[in-house]
């Protein structure tokens, strides 16, 4: 795979230069094409302004359309003038110790020139600048730096300190719409941590870390630590296109000589697919034996000091584990990922999670085995009795309606087709799973060794902006409206989306309802235009619906509307036609990438961003009221889910990521960052939640992973098999269960269904209760994690505090059994 494909760019602090930034190119230079600039011009033509248009041009002249743009100090300064007037460059922001308005700007530039009228530029560097850095960084860095600053034009250095300083971007922060992280250093004085605050208080995505050991040039102070969460944003952020200009002419890689199976594993790695999970069967031996030859080729590569092959093998005991994982992984890595089950009846036990991705629309290459086409006289035949009975007529069949492409592997011949061809499927939106069948024959096959292009020749589809005129139509519908609402589920499968539904929430002054299966994290919790998650009441008064990546924006049989509202539909398919059945309208289809539509929409409308009062109000009113009852439920012994729920989120930051099955209440856990929380999908099938955290855990491994489920869900989720995968592979990560010995979902569905029927009259509920009293945290510690069972109300905030710590600092799975009241 390229990996120049996105490029990262590096903006210093007044005092540095492009050297300053080392640490970060070096761990970067295999992943990503980078640059990092020095920030020059005449002193008399010195402005945040002109820097930010050499940025712009700069990231052009590389061949770039957009960048990464990372920036520390004056380089974050510059970094938000370059997004305020080259909006289209920024890919992503990462703003480093720096500041958005300085309160005490004109006593600072006193100060300043008054040093600098009794000191030459090295004496205020040698005086100065070792401050600025932690006591634990190397001297040799430090004095680096000095050499550094020392050199810079006098009378440059000074205009670039009074233009940094007088700088105001508090107007541009409530506009930002592309992912934004913010690093601050513990130790930092001169630009200290609220600073940031500032800017994460107004722009309400974005995700702030600081990092304890670090001062002001915390990327040197802490450099490993700064990479971590900057590869975190990166990840993110990732894009799904090329942003080079003209990525046509490119080297070849060579794809050596070996059995089908062996060339197979190595394009999945060449492509950047970075995790196989997979079960294992008669099927699989050429699989076998080709990854022991690779892991010795690897073995031998990292000796020479050359890279290890990335595609990391994962063995699940059972396919919802291998299907599930790919999923967690795939959600938060953003690239499609390998899960491989055995012939046609380990495709059966994928089926659920098929179905899961397919509706969730995240994209999956889904492999298995197929039995051997000949019972004798060709390599790989067939050896073994069950191989009559596993064969079938159309294995491809069993889940079409679920994935987006299937295909059947006939020889090694074109087989780097084959496999570009369905990732490049699998991502195009909108995304989902596609399926390989690899017979025994075609894996055991020699092929010679070719030649292939390093990028991919067949590539993702890009979702495009919907027609100018279609968006002005739009716009006007917005402005006419008097009681809009935008309800959304699955925004926030698409990079960016979140920070421009937040514009435009703003921009166009709409409150917003995140409906159905909260998939993704799609909108800020803690906004005051977050109306909640039921669109009921709202439904009922309002005269225009935009429903955003929203499959059921409200429920018909619930409304007392005679005549639907007005419906703007925006997301890659409005219409999701992949639906047999969907009545609710959509008078307009802005079919399309739906953030980009979402940013062209807020563009068109025009106007600040602005806090509504009326919906700043109903926000408040609503959120309290579902948080005070569930803090008032901390006074009953007997623990309700709706004060786990509460608690959970009064316990976490913002570097949890939730993997959400049922019970989790989302009006009692505050979210405000991108990747920050996800669900299987509006298909909800079972037995998801422990192999996508394990998957996910994977994928970001500094984060904090937290799976929430039910304990009916935990009995579909295969928890023996999940178990081994996290103490095989040393996941920490944290699962709660919200433990009723019940389906309680079921039973409120069957209350609402029937109100005045025998089941509720007679409080007698079939198929709902379980009678046996599973000991869950035994369990867990009987695989190899730590169980922790929970039954009081009172031992709540500390079962939750020591989970969260043991997740942070070890490097076993912790399972909290948490013994709930019923509420079915």
């Amino acid at each position: 795979m390229s990996r120049d494909r996105e490029l990262v760019v590096f903006l210093p602090a007044v005092g540095g230069d492009s050297t300053f930034w080392r640490p970060q190119l070096a761990a970067l230079a295999d992943d990503y094409a980078t640059l990092a600039l020095d920030l020059v011009r005449p002193a008399a033509e010195v402005s945040m302004a002109g820097f930010a248009d050499d940025v712009a041009a700069a990231i052009e002249q590389r061949g770039y359309t957009r960048a990464h743009v990372v920036g520390l100090s004056m380089g974050g300064v510059v970094a938000l003038e370059l997004l305020a007037r080259h909006r289209d460059k920024v890919r992503s922001l990462t703003l480093a110790n720096t500041w958005a308005f300085h309160a005490d700007a004109a006593d600072r530039r006193a100060w300043f020139s008054e040093q600098m009228a009794r000191m030459s530029v090295p004496e205020f560097s040698r005086m100065s600048l070792p401050g600025l850095f932690a006591p634990t960084t190397d001297r040799r860095v430090v004095e680096a730096g000095i050499a550094v600053e020392s050199a810079k034009d006098p009378a440059m250095y000074q205009a670039c300190w009074h233009a940094m300083l007088v700088s105001d971007h508090r107007g541009l922060l409530a506009n930002i719409d592309v992912p934004l992280l913010l690093i601050g250093g513990a130790l930092d004085a001169i630009t200290p941590t609220s600073l940031l605050r500032t800017i994460s208080d107004s722009a309400a995505c974005a995700r702030l870390v600081e990092l304890p050991g670090a001062s002001h040039f915390s990327n040197l102070d802490c450099p490993e630590a700064f990479i971590t969460a900057l590869r975190g944003q990166l990840r993110g952020a990732r894009g799904h296109g090329d942003d080079r200009l003209d990525p046509a002419p490119e080297a070849t890689f060579e794809l050596p000589a070996g059995t089908s199976a062996e060339q197979l594993l190595r394009l999945l790695d060449h492509h950047g697919v970075q995790l196989l999970a997979s079960n294992s069967g008669t099927d699989f031996t050429p699989i076998i034996d080709a990854l022991a030859r690779l892991d010795r080729a690897s073995d031998a590569r990292s000796a020479r000091g050359r890279p290890r092959w990335g595609l990391r093998i994962v063995a699940c005991p059972h396919e919802n584990t291998v299907i599930s994982l790919a999923h967690g992984h795939a959600l938060l890595s953003h690239r499609p990922q390998a899960a491989m089950g055995h012939v046609g009846v380990g495709t059966a036990a994928m089926g659920m999670g098929i179905i899961n991705a397919r509706r969730a629309r995240v994209p999956i290459l889904v492999l298995a085995g197929h039995t051997p086409w000949y019972e004798q006289g060709r390599p790989g035949a067939r050896s073994n009795f069950v191989q009559w009975g596993q064969d079938t007529f159309d294995q491809g069949g069993y889940f079409r309606e679920f994935t987006k492409w299937d295909y059947e592997l006939r020889s090694g011949h074109a087989l780097d087709v084959v496999v570009e061809r369905a990732l490049a499927i699998a991502e195009s939106p909108p995304a989902g799973p596609v399926y390989l069948t690899l017979p025994k024959e075609p894996l055991c096959e020699q092929n010679p060794a070719i030649e292939l292009s390093a990028r991919a020749r067949q590539t993702r589809a890009r979702a495009s902006v919907p027609e100018p005129a279609a968006l002005a139509t739009a716009a006007r519908w917005l402005r006419e409206a008097e009681r809009a609402v935008i309800v959304t589920a699955d925004l926030g499968h698409y990079v960016g989306g979140p920070e421009a539904l937040l514009r435009l929430s703003q921009v166009a002054g709409v409150g917003v309802i995140e409906h159905g299966k909260r998939n993704f994290f799609n909108f800020p919790t803690e906004h005051p235009h977050h109306l909640g998650f039921d669109p009921a009441a709202d439904i009922e008064s309002a005269d225009l619906v935009i429903a955003v990546e929203c499959p059921v924006p409200w429920i018909p049989s619930q409304s007392q509307r005679a005549r639907a509202p007005r419906v703007i539909g925006i997301g890659v398919d409005p219409l999701f036609g992949d639906l047999p059945m969907r009545g609710f309208p959509c008078d307009l289809n802005l079919a399309g990438d739906p953030a980009a539509t979402l940013r062209a929409l807020a563009d068109a409308i025009g106007g600040p961003a602005v806090i509504r009062p009326e919906l700043a109000a109903l926000h408040e009113q609503r959120f309290t009221a579902a948080r005070e009852a569930a803090r008032r439920d901390g006074t009953r012994e007997r623990i309700t889910k709706a004060y786990l729920s509460w608690m959970i989120g009064q316990l976490i930051d913002d570097d949890v990521v939730i993997v959400n099955e049922y019970n989790l209440d989302p009006w009692l856990v505050p979210r405000r960052c991108s990747d920050s929380w996800f669900e299987n999908s509006v298909a909800s099938g079972l037995g998801w939640s422990l192999g996508a955290a394990l998957g996910a855990k994977l994928a970001a491994p500094e984060r904090t992973i937290v799976a929430t489920l039910g304990d009916g869900a935990y009995y579909f989720n295969a928890p023996l098999s999940a178990h081994h995968v996290a103490a095989a592979q040393r996941l920490p990560i944290v699962v709660i269960v919200f433990n009723d010995q019940a389906w309680s979902t079921i039973k409120s569905s069957t209350r609402g269904s029937h109100p005045r029927g025998d089941a509720v009259r007679d409080d007698r509920f079939a198929l709902c209760d379980f009678n046996v009293a599973v000991d869950f945290a035994a369990v867990a510690e009987a695989a190899g994690g730590v169980g922790i069972r929970v039954e009081a109300t009172s031992e709540v905030e500390a079962a939750l505090r020591r989970a969260l710590a043991l997740a942070r600092t070890g490097d076993r799975l912790v399972l909290l059994d948490v013994i709930c009241e019923r509420n079915g």
